[in-house]
């Protein structure tokens, strides 16, 4: 029985319509079973329903005798996940929602039930929690586990399931991370608008930060790829200046993913967040790095990046992207970010 259940959970995480019997058997390489074993199992499945022999593929001379390919019954694979799913529904708690495992493989269900069946346990002995908690703090009452929310996919499965917006779970957010200009907050700068440089990758950040003291920027932000994006909002309780106006600056790889961070950023914290541009034009002038063909496009973000570059950068970078190239903030070394930083005229 063991056998079978385990050649089920493949062909049902299996999308192809077809799977060759080679297949099957390579599931159980180096394990201790049978052929007359393994065969009764496939055997049982065609008697069952859930494969079918195709016959001009042709049998094993082997016996017992197996077809060398088989057809996967989909549909009745489905109809006993839609039966365990009513059944679920019935036996765990009615504020637990399974209506989007109806659309999934039967193996997410797997996968998540032991929390499922925690977390019945949990809201059938406290109920909805009618005080917040932090993550950590939740995630081990629900699960015994107290990383399982933020690093080991909660978050997602109470999404599933209904159940975030309602366990009162304080996620919070990290702190930003940045370094301060030493002398930029002294009362005759007072007048000043505050500029504020922010960059993606932490590599550019230990290049600048020596020369921070000599910038006109009050402080010096690591964004962390897209987590900048989430935490950001901190950085008005951390940098509690406020009766300064303030400017930000963005600088971030040339890339579909970079232009996206930024494109994130301003449209959800401030207008005045904007390309560095000096950085990305000299970016621009060296040469392109292959690579990034994965990253998916947004138009939108593309168009409204390029609005602030000029036109011969703005043609040289939708050409680079579109030939699958992309330009690092790498490709400036210490002394040219030093040099940019110092000689610009930022306003």
């Amino acid at each position: 029985m063991q056998i079978q259940h385990q050649l089920t959970e493949y062909i049902r995480a299996v999308r192809r319509a077809m799977i060759w019997t080679e297949e099957l058997e390579q599931c159980f390489e180096g394990k201790q079973i049978t052929y007359e074993q393994f065969a009764g199992a496939v055997l049982a499945l065609e008697e069952s329903g859930v494969l079918h022999a195709v016959k001009s593929a042709g049998r094993r001379a082997k016996l017992p005798s197996l077809a060398l390919r088989y057809r996967v019954n989909k549909p009745l694979m489905k109809s006993a996940l839609q039966q365990r799913l009513h059944q679920y529904r019935l036996e765990l708690h009615p504020l637990i929602s399974l209506d989007r495992y109806f659309a999934q493989d039967e193996a997410m269900l797997e996968q998540d039930l032991p929390y499922l069946q925690r977390i019945h346990r949990y809201l059938q002995e406290h109920g909805l929690p009618l005080e917040a908690a932090t993550a950590s703090e939740r995630s081990f009452a629900l699960v015994g586990d107290e990383k399982w929310i933020t690093e080991k996919k909660g978050r997602a499965l109470l999404e599933r399931i209904g159940l975030w917006d309602k366990l009162r779970i304080d996620s919070g957010y990290d702190p930003v991370m940045f370094a301060v200009h030493p002398k930029r907050l002294s009362k005759d700068t007072h007048n000043d608008p505050c500029l504020h440089l922010i960059v993606e990758n932490r590599t550019t950040f230990q290049a600048l930060l020596p020369y921070l003291s000599e910038s006109r920027f009050c402080t010096l932000i690591y964004g962390c790829g897209n987590k900048i994006v989430g935490n950001f909002g901190m950085f008005p309780e951390q940098y509690p200046v406020r009766d300064r106006t303030h400017r930000f600056y963005y600088f971030g790889d040339l890339d579909l993913k970079g232009i996206q961070i930024w494109y994130d950023l301003a449209k959800r914290y401030s207008e005045q967040i904007i390309p560095a541009e000096p950085f990305y034009s000299a970016c621009l002038d060296r040469e392109a790095a292959p690579g990034k063909t994965n990253q998916r496009a947004d138009d939108q973000a593309l168009r409204s990046f390029v609005a602030f570059l000029s036109e011969r950068d703005g043609k040289r970078l939708k050409q680079s992207l579109a030939g699958g190239c992309y330009y690092p903030q790498e490709a400036l070394s210490a002394q040219q970010l030093r040099e940019i930083w110092r000689s610009v005229a930022w306003k």
